[in-house]
């Protein structure tokens, strides 16, 4: 959970508002993360707390969450940037995602599956940066193959480059992830209410 918070707010650089920590709620809720669960990480990893983030937050359940030391165009510090490093030798050394599984939605299981395929490419890309978009990618192709709202023109235009300059390793992994988006936009329309 703390890499999936950490390269989601990695991804945000001069987006340090409390919008950021609503949308790292929502992806999350993708992930089967509530907004408890992820609201008591980042407390913990606060600049009162662990000193992972640079903000330091002021957590109440029931009114939600204040940020404090809103004056930072990063996220991360540098101890947290050594930490989500670690996060990450240790996520490449399993060479997947760990997806969170529920035998229930046997729907989910075969997304994820499709998703560790993709994210298998991760030993090909050429840089750190490269690996965190990647990693932003699946978990925004995710977000797409689960939600059963209208699929969107455009939905995943920021990732244009990165897919073009990756497009020979992407496509096949990508094959069954685009033929799924592709037959609930051109085949289904049952899911758009």
């Amino acid at each position: 959970m703390r890499e999936f918070i950490l390269s989601f707010l990695d991804t945000q650089p001069n987006h340090v508002d409390l919008k950021t920590v609503q949308k790292l709620i929502d992806y999350g809720k993708n992930n089967k993360y509530t907004a408890p669960m992820l609201l008591t990480q980042l407390n913990q990893m606060d600049d009162a707390h662990e000193k992972i983030l640079t903000v330091t937050f002021d957590v109440d359940f029931i009114d939600g969450v204040k940020l404090f030391n809103n004056h930072a165009t990063k996220w991360l510090t540098d101890k947290g940037k050594a930490y989500i490093q670690e996060l990450k030798r240790a996520q490449s050394k399993a060479e997947t995602i760990d997806f969170p599984k529920d035998d229930t939605q046997t729907e989910s299981t075969e997304f994820d599956g499709y998703l560790s395929q993709l994210m298998s490419v991760v030993k090909s890309m050429k840089s750190q940066s490269e690996r965190l978009t990647l990693q932003e990618f699946a978990l925004e192709l995710r977000h797409l193959l689960t939600d059963t709202k209208k699929l969107d023109k455009g939905a995943l235009n920021k990732f244009k480059p990165f897919v073009d300059r990756n497009w020979n390793e992407l496509s096949t992994p990508m094959t069954p992830i685009l033929v799924e988006l592709s037959r609930r936009f051109l085949i289904e329309n049952s899911y758009d209410d």
